[in-house]
């Protein structure tokens, strides 16, 4: 929340940094922040965690966009070109996995000379 405030204090609606700036400044610190050790913990996003983000994210949708506080998220999305965060960290999950099986594959390759 921190970050948010900080974010909201160089912006206004109306005045401080361009919308694009602080749509780089979100995509950026704050969802590298959000999506911290996705890989880890990512494969796994329940219902409840998922409501979480979507609050979370838009307060920062809300803050790039300056829109009314009454703006559907989905539609704060589409303005900004933002996916969903759980799409985000579920899309990093599974590069994660995907270079996992690669390089384990490769260690097999290299180690036995099994093509996996």
């Amino acid at each position: 929340m921190d970050q948010y405030q900080h974010l909201c204090r160089i912006a206004g609606k109306t005045w401080g940094i361009n919308k694009n700036i602080r749509k780089l400044l979100y995509e950026t610190v704050i969802e590298r922040t959000l999506c911290h050790g996705a890989a880890a913990w990512g494969h796994n996003v329940t219902f409840r965690l998922r409501k979480k983000m979507d609050s979370i994210q838009r307060l920062f949708l809300l803050c790039i966009t300056g829109a009314y506080r009454t703006t559907l998220t989905a539609a704060l999305q589409v303005v900004t070109g933002l996916r969903p965060l759980h799409l985000q960290i579920q899309q990093e999950t599974t590069y994660a996995r995907v270079a996992r099986a690669r390089s384990s594959s490769n260690f097999f390759t290299l180690i036995y000379g099994i093509h996996i």
